[in-house]
């Protein structure tokens, strides 16, 4: 709460810190104030996953965990908590859901681990043939190259497998099965 001192006059006015408007005026002032903060929380989103792709990125030139969190704590990096750069690691990796999930900008307030959550419950309620086989009438899901190589950076960062490491290997199996 603001130590800002709010009158209503007769006339239908708002005088707040030292400003008199009018009704309407007023208002529309603070729509417009939640319009921004909406901005704001979609682009905090935005900007999660960017971090997160970053971190992707960099945690790729170690080949474990335990490396690439030896390498940030001589960073400024290393001032952020393991959970936070993970959790923008799991909101870049999983864009494509976190998006599909937030379709209707309900994630956009939401911290990384929040988001998670909601991306792991979304996958959980989403499995839900554990045991059984797939209904004749499912169709497989699309997988694009770009998913796939999400898919694939985020199990290398789970497995602490470089991607110089994967590289050779991939190019070794690509010429054993040619």
């Amino acid at each position: 709460m603001t130590n800002a001192i709010a009158k209503t006059h007769i006339d239908a006015t708002v005088t707040f810190n030292g400003q008199t408007h009018t009704f309407s005026q007023a208002c529309d002032h603070v729509a417009h104030m939640f319009d921004k903060r909406d901005d704001t929380a979609e682009l905090v989103l935005l900007q999660t996953r960017d971090i997160g792709e970053w971190l992707l990125t960099l945690r790729s030139v170690y080949k474990s965990d335990k490396q690439f969190g030896a390498a940030i704590k001589a960073t400024p990096l290393g001032k952020r908590s393991m959970q936070d750069r993970n959790d923008a690691m799991f909101v870049a990796a999983n864009w494509d859901k976190v998006a599909k999930l937030n379709k209707n900008g309900e994630l956009n307030s939401l911290g990384a681990s929040a988001v998670r959550k909601r991306v792991k419950k979304a996958s959980a309620a989403g499995n839900t043939s554990k045991g059984k086989g797939k209904p004749a009438e499912a169709q497989p899901e699309q997988v694009t190259p770009e998913a796939m190589a999400q898919a694939v950076m985020q199990q290398l960062a789970e497995a602490g497998i470089s991607v110089a490491a994967f590289r050779k290997a991939f190019n070794a199996a690509a010429k054993a099965s040619a």
